[in-house]
């Protein structure tokens, strides 16, 4: 036997605390330039009422449809309305409108208004409405259209098709 010592090595694993305090203050950064982009509810209220949009669009068709009625889409900067539309003896005069009632509301009429900084800006064809066999007609004339566009600020766009109805 030879007379040595024998050394005794312990394997520490983990981390250091400065390593950690290093990766908590790495990671607390991070979530203070990437929070406001996560929770923003700006870009949440376009595309919710981008969607509304489009679904008020295609609510308005379907009724027009299924009622074998008119019923016309009307556009401001902060809303969209649908109204039972009732032409009198041509197409432009003795027009009258009856509120469309909202389905979700069931008492109110339907009227879906932007939320804060959100507006429409829509081409020259609105108002338009669809007849019961669900072409889009402008209301000025009562022609059909070749397509109508509303765009939701931020750049999300409506398209209705005139002579199909087609909405996107």
């Amino acid at each position: 036997m030879t007379g040595g010592h024998r050394s005794r090595r312990k394997n520490h694993s983990g981390f250091t605390v400065i390593e950690i305090v290093m990766t908590l203050v790495i990671v607390a950064a991070l979530a203070v330039l990437a929070a406001p982009r996560f929770f923003s509810t700006i870009n949440y209220n376009r595309q919710v009422y981008a969607d509304q949009v489009l679904n008020s669009i295609r609510y308005a068709r379907k009724l027009a449809v299924a009622t074998g009625g008119h019923i016309q889409v009307s556009l401001t900067a902060t809303s969209i309305t649908l109204q039972r539309r009732i032409e009198g003896g041509t197409c432009t005069s003795g027009t009258t409108f009856q509120p469309v009632i909202d389905p979700a509301m069931r008492t109110a009429s339907y009227v879906k208004t932007a939320p804060g900084t959100v507006t429409l800006s829509a081409s020259a064809n609105w108002p338009i409405y669809f007849d019961g066999i669900g072409r889009a007609l402008r209301a000025s004339d009562c022609s059909v259209i070749s397509t109508a566009t509303v765009t939701v600020t931020g750049g999300n766009t409506v398209t209705v098709v005139g002579e199909t109805g087609f909405i996107q």
